[in-house]
């Protein structure tokens, strides 16, 4: 309790630089001699406090001396910050009170300079609400149970036992050993529904170093080059590295890319419509041609 009574006060004293005796007091619950006595044992620890008597005294703390006693310069400082505000961003609620303290400590102004979502645009509270379980799942030790679909859209319900929340490529990803399959496999967070926590605890396992699953058997990758109108341009710079694409005279865009051969690769070459060419190889070209002619079926009938 002491302890925690002491940082409160080179806190107050760091956001203040100077507070009295009775003010302390009254904020702390203890009485004006116990505050003193804390003064006497953050300076034998070597803490530069000290009162001063008359008009606009107190107790106060020498100027820039925990910046200096932090060591930390500017950049590495900016850092710190910009990590607690990514952890706020993820449900974290006591890293807000730690936030403002290391604001206050490192003299800072303006701490609404950054803020950090991770969160897709329009997405609502039951978002936030499961990301906040599986957190608490994996921090708890806790299995999970939750109903998930695959990217082929087929349907099951899972228990697992969560061990790592990954952001990659844009979103969330849960890793954890399902209990169904007995082995290590990776979650889109988005495809998981009807969330809850099972009984029981986790026992201690090692998640794999890599967050990607081997390739299955039989697995193979299509080497694209593709040419894209210019008015998909602000997708094609969102999708693809700026060394993969070239532009042409006329505006338009020639992407060489690798992608696996799967259904996912269809649906993606399909929502570009006819903003996207497939040069090669020619067997895309066929299947692209093919699911188009599905597609116009259906609006001809």
């Amino acid at each position: 309790m002491k302890n925690s009574r002491l940082f409160e006060i080179l806190y107050l004293l760091v956001e203040k630089r100077a507070v009295t005796a009775g003010e302390l007091a009254r904020r702390l619950e203890v009485s004006e001699r116990t505050i003193y006595r804390d003064v006497d044992a953050l300076s034998a620890a070597g803490i530069p406090v000290f009162t001063q008597k008359g008009q606009g005294g107190g107790i106060r703390l020498m100027d820039q001396f925990v910046l200096d006693k932090a060591l930390l310069s500017q950049e590495q400082q900016n850092e710190i910050l910009f990590a607690l505000q990514a952890t706020l961003a993820t449900g974290g609620r006591s890293e807000d009170d730690t936030l403002a303290r290391l604001t206050a400590l490192f003299r800072r102004e303006g701490g609404d300079w950054l803020e950090v979502d991770f969160t897709d645009w329009g997405s609502g509270a039951a978002e936030r609400e499961n990301f906040a379980l599986v957190k608490g799942a994996i921090l708890a030790r806790r299995p999970l149970s939750f109903t998930y679909y695959s990217s082929a859209g087929e349907k099951s319900r899972r228990t697992v036992e969560p061990a790592r929340l990954v952001f990659k490529s844009g979103c969330w990803y849960l890793s954890a050993f399902c209990q169904k399959r007995q082995d290590w496999r990776i979650f889109r967070l988005v495809r998981m529904e009807e969330l809850a926590l099972a009984e029981g605890a986790c026992p201690s396992r090692r998640p794999p170093e890599r967050l990607e699953p081997p390739p299955p058997a039989g697995y193979r990758d299509a080497d694209l080059r593709l040419r894209f109108e210019p008015s998909a341009a602000w997708r094609v710079r969102d999708y693809f590295h700026p060394r993969q694409i070239t532009r042409e005279p006329d505006g338009h865009l020639l992407v060489r890319c690798n992608f696996p051969e799967d259904q996912w690769l269809l649906s993606f070459l399909l929502s570009f419509g006819g903003q996207l060419e497939v040069l090669s190889p020619a067997c895309w070209r066929e299947i692209l041609a093919t699911e188009m002619k599905k597609s116009l079926a259906l609006y001809e009938t």
